[in-house]
């Protein structure tokens, strides 16, 4: 009999256990639904607020020495130059690759009616229009860049929010402790501190890597002649950013763009010497640098892109990892939210 209490409350708290994990689910279900429903304005939002992050240790430093709107005037002409630069420059390799799509089709239309002819051979059916598909696919994937890099109003409409959410950060704490108790409002105003400080670290180390990274995948398709050897720099650097896989799609599409323009000896050179950088970079460089703050798996890092993409498109593609990571730290923060922290990434015990 003394064992009914115990055996009894069980499935009380079983239930209550379901119960909660079913309005987590039905709570997650209608946020993302809510960020769909208003994606013109909750994804500039979020662009907006992963930029103030970054930039404002800059804004603070320059608050001590100077006029608030001096200040403000300066970050924001700093971060117009910064998107300025990179902008082009991705323009520039979506232009390039633009005017060299015509040769890739064509090669990678021979190499598919010989591949075609042996499997044919072997009695295995073919789909004899897969090129044209892939041609029309990369037109399309090249399209959509060029109208994303010449979108001006949404480039508007996130430097307009940047600069509202910079004049007015430091009145935000004031307004936390005042919506909140004394002890609440200080433990968020600590945990959003921390969490960006830490997602400052990972932006800082993840983007000098990536620099790193396309600079010698330039460098070295240069010195062997690769075509589009720009591109493939500035391709390793955007793929830097997603951990793992995108070091091996960065390694391996030099390589293929080697085997069919310059032979098999050509593209395994391109492939070890790459492959050489990124085991390097991926398991010495960056691991020194970024310390034990934050690790995310590769399935995470690709359901991130995916699911983001899914939710803002093509911009939310973008800013996948970003989000995830700033997610990550900020629920690694509170005790009640650590779970998903350890979840979605490697975070260890800060406490």
């Amino acid at each position: 009999m003394a064992s009914e209490p115990s055996s009894s409350g069980q499935p009380g708290g079983s239930t209550r256990s379901a119960i909660g994990i079913l309005l987590a689910v039905i709570a997650t279900i209608l946020v993302v639904a809510a960020l769909q429903a208003v994606r013109p304005v909750a994804m500039p939002l979020a662009f907006a607020v992963l930029i103030a992050i970054l930039v404002n240790p800059l804004r603070h430093r320059l608050n001590r020495s100077l006029p608030r709107w001096l200040s403000l005037t300066i970050v924001l002409l700093v971060i117009l130059v910064v998107l300025g630069i990179l902008a082009g420059l991705l323009l520039l390799g979506v232009e390039q690759a633009g005017t060299q799509l015509p040769q890739y089709a064509e090669q990678l239309q021979q190499l598919w009616q010989r591949v075609s002819g042996w499997l044919q051979s072997q009695g295995l059916p073919v789909n004899t229009d897969g090129t044209q598909a892939w041609q029309g696919a990369l037109s399309q994937a090249i399209g959509g860049l060029r109208s994303l890099l010449g979108s001006f109003s949404l480039f508007v409409l996130i430097l307009s929010l940047l600069a509202l959410l910079l004049l007015e950060v430091d009145d935000y704490r004031d307004r936390t402790r005042a919506a909140f108790s004394t002890r609440t409002g200080d433990r968020l105003i600590d945990a959003f501190t921390s969490m960006s400080q830490k997602l400052r670290r990972y932006f800082l180390v993840m983007t000098f890597t990536s620099t790193l990274t396309g600079l010698l995948t330039l460098l070295w398709c240069w010195l062997l002649s690769i075509q589009l050897a720009v591109v493939w720099g500035l391709i390793a650097f955007v793929l830097n950013f997603v951990p793992t896989l995108g070091s091996i799609i960065a390694a391996l599409l030099p390589a293929i763009a080697a085997l069919l323009f310059q032979g098999p000896s050509k593209a395994a050179a391109v492939l070890v010497g790459l492959g050489v950088m990124q085991v390097i970079l991926g398991n010495f460089v960056d691991p020194k640098l970024q310390g034990k703050y934050l690790k995310l798996s590769p399935f995470i890092a690709l359901l991130s892109i995916v699911f983001w993409g899914w939710v803002w498109g093509i911009p939310g593609a973008f800013i996948g990892v970003p989000m995830t990571a700033a997610i990550i730290l900020l629920t690694s923060e509170f005790q009640l939210t650590r779970p998903v922290a350890t979840m979605l990434g490697d975070m260890p015990d800060s406490r």
